[in-house]
């Protein structure tokens, strides 16, 4: 599962899922900015079948594991 989530979060960036690792962070990821950050929140609720609270998505914004730790929770 943590694979098909690396893959998803890769795809929805369009970056090489390589560059993605648990210490990847909006600053070392270019294309993750704010807005990107929205897509991957609700490409994932779909995906899923999730529901993401305002909050977590917030968090999610930390860093990779941070997100992959949150989308894991809700699986």
């Amino acid at each position: 599962m943590e694979t098909k989530i690396k893959e998803l979060f890769a795809a929805i960036l369009n970056v090489d899922a390589d560059a993605i690792n648990d210490s990847a962070t909006p600053s070392s990821i270019d294309r993750w900015d704010s807005m990107q950050h929205l897509f991957l929140v609700s490409g994932f609720e779909e995906e899923f079948s999730i529901d993401i609270d305002p909050e977590e998505a917030v968090d999610m914004y930390k860093d990779f594991a941070t997100f992959k730790k949150i989308v894991l929770s809700k699986l």
